[in-house]
């Protein structure tokens, strides 16, 4: 089945051809697209309901850290009242001149509870056990600072201090009894003006206030807000079973947002937000599935759209089709004519557009087509001129390898053995780039060449550097483009190890890598710098240094292998300026 329908395909019209591709990508771009948009809303919607829920609660956690800062600041108006400092510093000399300053720090009390309606009521005790409160009254017989409260407020003085639902204190409402369910008691140290502690105001706010903050707020159908404390116990919460199937381990170790939990197999997401002033955490919390619905009605709208535009793509396609494929059949019959012999014939178009373009190039083939013979004469005739030349130059370096030869045994007979080998190298040197005019060599040959060449550049520079060759045995015999090693060593001695203090010493590594050889040459010179570096590497991918700027040895070598073998092949620098450079040249392994 598969391969009829890849028949069909070859067999087609390039008219359908075209209006099938249209389709397949006009149905891969549209499919594609409405994916991307369907993940991008739905993680848009998510991220805009989740940051709304975030920002709701920020503004509910802000709004209950109002209220309890104007407590805080009610308590710190009383703590710097006269009558209260006169009581405390115990300014008095007569049981009359302290109830004075009872019944006035009672009056003060009053105004507040008075003029601020969100307190239920006020008391203070001070370092005896001594109270003096509007609306609430001792129940047992032990002291006051022997309260829980009261000891926090001793052991961190110069911060406040939120008791949610305070019940087992030793205090209660003069009015009603329960009122402990349903306050929130703010509790802070008061200090004289030398900072000593002289006792501790407690304020009773109506939990009223945060219910009112709290039920002022909507999230989405369900979704609800409750606060809860630094030990997750819930401090208000609407009427929601949810919240106590709520672990409190779960929104004390959970991040701010973007927590999933499965409750009663329901999935809901919480955020909360953490009050490092009153230790609260205020939590949102909204079933999922109310965002789902809204991705699933944006699903269907995307689906609509998305069949609408395939549907006018596809007509239009049709259209364009018919058009395009019009100018290439009559290109096509052109051809037919052109393939049998007939080489008069031409196309016409009044476009200039690609077919058009293609249609002129056709002209320009068939005129082409009629030098050919000429040219390929021509071709012939120059290319035997060549032979000959090349076979002249084969005579001229007999004459130089007898004078070399011939100053040899005459350096033999002064016994000069150390010219004796400077002029052997330099024989080989000539011999192996000259080759017969051969471009392939040997790996052999090419290694003979090279250590010939570092011969001559040692007794040249004596002990200003030496050098080492590792090579794999089984690739002597395999054939490689002449004279790719030497360019790279020249530049190793006369950019690298010449400019540097120290001695020199150059590596050459010949190792193989799948099917390739890989030549490895490393020097420990000055070094190039980073910036030079890319230029240098970039030039060496566009085949040839045009610019000529770094010489020409290096760039030869890997133009002639990218020519010979492809764009796999080639040069690779890598150095860091001070600590040498390495060459890496990519050669395919070629047997005979």
């Amino acid at each position: 089945m598969k391969i009829k329908l890849v028949n069909l395909y070859r067999n087609s019209s390039i008219l359908y051809k075209i209006m099938f591709n249209y389709i397949i990508i006009i149905l891969l771009t549209v499919i594609t697209l409405s994916w991307l948009n369907f993940n991008r809303v739905s993680k848009s919607l998510e991220e805009v309901t989740n940051d709304h829920t975030l920002q709701m609660v920020k503004q509910v956690q802000n709004s209950i850290e109002f209220y309890i800062s104007n407590m805080e600041k009610t308590i710190n108006y009383i703590s710097n009242d006269k009558s209260l400092l006169q009581y405390v510093n115990q300014s008095y000399t007569t049981d009359g001149e302290k109830k004075i300053l009872e019944d006035d720090i009672l009056y003060l009390f009053n105004n507040y509870s008075k003029t601020e309606l969100d307190i239920s009521g006020i008391l203070f005790i001070d370092t005896y056990g001594n109270y003096i409160s509007n609306n609430m009254k001792k129940i047992e017989t032990t002291p006051l600072n022997n309260d829980f409260w009261y000891k926090k407020a001793v052991d961190n003085p110069n911060e406040i201090h939120l008791f949610s639902k305070p019940i087992g204190r030793n205090v209660r409402s003069i009015y009603d009894y329960y009122s402990a369910d349903n306050v929130i008691s703010i509790v802070k140290a008061v200090k004289d003006s030398k900072e000593n502690f002289k006792g501790v105001i407690m304020i009773d706010m109506k939990l009223s206030v945060v219910e009112d903050i709290i039920d002022n707020v909507v999230l989405g159908k369900s979704g609800f807000l409750y606060v809860a404390d630094n030990k997750g116990d819930v401090v208000y919460a609407p009427v929601n079973k949810i919240v106590y199937r709520i672990h409190p381990s779960i929104t004390q170790d959970m991040q701010p947002q973007n927590n999933l939990h499965t409750i009663d197999n329901k999935n809901y997401q919480i955020l909360k937000n953490y009050s490092n002033y009153t230790g609260y955490n205020v939590i949102g919390i909204f079933p999922t599935d109310e965002t789902m619905s809204i991705i699933i009605e944006v699903i269907m709208y995307i689906i609509l759209y998305g069949i609408l535009i395939i549907i006018l793509a596809i007509i239009l396609s049709g259209l364009i089709t018919r058009s395009l494929t019009k100018p290439i059949s009559k290109l096509r019959k052109l051809m037919a004519e052109a393939e049998n012999g007939q080489l008069d014939v031409r196309f016409e178009s009044k476009y200039n557009d690609e077919i058009g373009k293609l249609g002129k190039s056709f002209n320009k083939m068939i005129e082409s087509i009629k030098n050919l013979i000429n040219i390929v004469y021509i071709e012939q005739r120059k290319k035997r001129k060549a032979e000959l030349r090349a076979f002249q130059a084969q005579i001229k370096p007999h004459f130089l390898y007898n004078t070399l030869d011939t100053i040899n045994w005459m350096a033999q007979d002064y016994e000069a053995d150390d010219i004796s080998e400077i002029v052997t190298s330099l024989t080989n040197l000539f011999r192996i780039s000259l080759s017969k005019g051969k471009e392939i060599i040997t790996l052999k040959d090419e290694i003979k060449h090279v250590e010939s060449y570092l011969t001559i550049q040692m007794a040249r520079y004596e002990d200003k550097f030496d050098y080492t060759i590792d090579y794999d045995e089984s690739l002597l015999e395999s054939r490689v483009i002449k004279l790719i090693i030497q360019p790279i060593v020249e530049n190793a001695i006369y950019h690298g190890i010449k400019e540097c203090e120290h001695k020199g010493h150059i590596s050459i590594k010949i190792i193989k890598i799948d099917k390739k050889i890989c030549f490895i040459i490393k020097d420990n010179g000055i070094g190039i710098d980073k910036e030079t570096i890319n230029e240098m590497n970039d030039l060496l991918n566009k085949v040839r240094d045009k610019t000529g700027k770094y010489g020409i040895g290096m760039f030869n070598v890997n133009e002639r292998l990218k020519l010979s073998f492809g764009e796999d092949y080639g040069i690779k620098i890598e150095s860091i300026k001070g600590h040498g450079t390495t060459i890496k040249i990519l050669h395919p392994i070629i047997q005979d």
